[in-house]
Order: C-alpha cells, then sequence, then structure tokens
C-alpha cells in the first residue's frame, strides 16, 4: 500500500504553518479540491473542459474578438452585473466556447456563485425521460437547480421544435431566473433578423413574450463569423 503523503506541500492534511506564526492557512491542494469540485458541479461536458479565453482563436474576423472582448468584461464584473449574454450567430463559431469559458474562469478566479451549464435540448429530453421511468430525477428535481443557479449557461436556445411542451419549460426556467433577477447566458443559432428566406427567427423559436424578457435580461452579442471551425478541424485532419 503506498503510503506517501497526497501532497508535497501540506502533506496531507491540508493546512500549512508559516514559520513564526500560528495561523493555519489552507494549501494550494485545497484550491485545487475546490475548482475540480466546482467544475464538477457546473456539470460542463467533458468535451468542453478545456475552453477558456485565452483559447478561443479570434480567426481575424471582428465579431468574434468583440464576443470575446464582451464576454471578458462579464467576468470581470462578475458577480456584479446580473444582466447575462444572449450568444447569437451561425453553427460552429465558437458560441459554446465562450459560454462555458465564462464558467471556467470565474471558478478558476476564485470568484463566488453556483454555476451551472445545461444543454437545451438535453434538458427536455431528461425531463420527458423522467415521465416514463419511475427511476428518473422527476421534473421539479431537474428544473429546480436551474432555477437556483447563481449563473446558468443555456445552451442551443430554441433548438428543439416551439411545442407547447417545449414553451411551458422554457417560461418556467427564463421567467422564474427573469422574476429572481438571476444572470443567464444563452446561446443559439437563431437570429432577430432572419439571414436567408425562410429562415425562422429567434422569437418564432421561443415566442415573443419570452424573447421580449431577454432583452432586458442579456446584453445581446451578435456574431458575423460564416466560418465553421468544426469544418476547418475536420479539413486539417
Amino acid at each position: 500500500m503506498d503510503s506517501s503523503p497526497s501532497c508535497d506541500i501540506c502533506g496531507g492534511p491540508g493546512w500549512i504553518t508559516r514559520a513564526g506564526s500560528l495561523r493555519a492557512e489552507p494549501c494550494v491542494c485545497q484550491k485545487d479540491l475546490k475548482r475540480k469540485q466546482r467544475i464538477a458541479a457546473s456539470r460542463i461536458p467533458k468535451r468542453y473542459l478545456h475552453c477558456q479565453l485565452s483559447g478561443f482563436h479570434e480567426r481575424s474576423d471582428y465579431s468574434l474578438g468583440a464576443a470575446k472582448r464582451r464576454v471578458a468584461e462579464f467576468i470581470d464584473c462578475w458577480p456584479a452585473d446580473d444582466r447575462g449574454l444572449l450568444l447569437m450567430g451561425g453553427s460552429g463559431v465558437g458560441k459554446t466556447h465562450l459560454a462555458v469559458a465564462t464558467i471556467v474562469e470565474i471558478i478558476d478566479q476564485d470568484k463566488p456563485g453556483k454555476l451551472l451549464f445545461r444543454n437545451f435540448q438535453e434538458l427536455v429530453q431528461d425531463i420527458q425521460f423522467s415521465f416514463d421511468s419511475s427511476d428518473a430525477p422527476k421534473k421539479a428535481e431537474i428544473l429546480q437547480p436551474l432555477i437556483d443557479a447563481d449563473l446558468l449557461v443555456l445552451d442551443e436556445l430554441g433548438s428543439q421544435k416551439p411545442t407547447p411542451f417545449v414553451q411551458d419549460i422554457l417560461y418556467y426556467i427564463i421567467n422564474s431566473r427573469y422574476n429572481d433577477v438571476k444572470a443567464t447566458i444563452f446561446t443559439t443559432n437563431y437570429l432577430d433578423e432572419p439571414r436567408a428566406a425562410g429562415e425562422e427567427k429567434l422569437e418564432d423559436r421561443i415566442g415573443a413574450r419570452l424573447r421580449s424578457r431577454l432583452f432586458e435580461m442579456a446584453h445581446p452579442v451578435l456574431i458575423t463569423a460564416r466560418d465553421d471551425y468544426r469544418k476547418s478541424l475536420g479539413r486539417s485532419v
């Protein structure tokens, strides 16, 4: 059995005493453990755990640079600014990267708050599954963490067809956070002005009432870049 100490600095207890001082201070290993716990609690998908602002490539596109700066401003102000962000743009432009980076940077800077990431399409599927299985968490148990979070990232807003069921879920989440004045970061592929004929607007996907609330809840951040970075990664392989 390996009896070596778990930390080379403190030897394992998680506290260190400086020479000439009677006060114990938390060791750096405690900070590392706290970071891992907060990252796990935020439910960031494994694929996006690497996302940080420093790793976000602007690709010589003005809108990507402006979006990166706006996210950096939000992080700098956290938790003072309760108005979130609405990251709007096409697929593969980096909206989810920026949204996840916000959570990661807040944790890395040891700023306070309960932080949570949820993909909206997966959320709807989880709720639907809860109706079909007695072992699954109930709808209220699934939704309550989204209401309680100090900062919620709701990814792919509008990705599900706007059925009455989906509208009810969205209204409950957004209206609850609106009333509690809690910051939310949304990402969506849908814009207020369609890019092509026949394309739906964000309002078409979430309804006029919720789009109205988003104007007050979140600063719009429009990313006009057309290049899908996933395609460029595929071509480079």
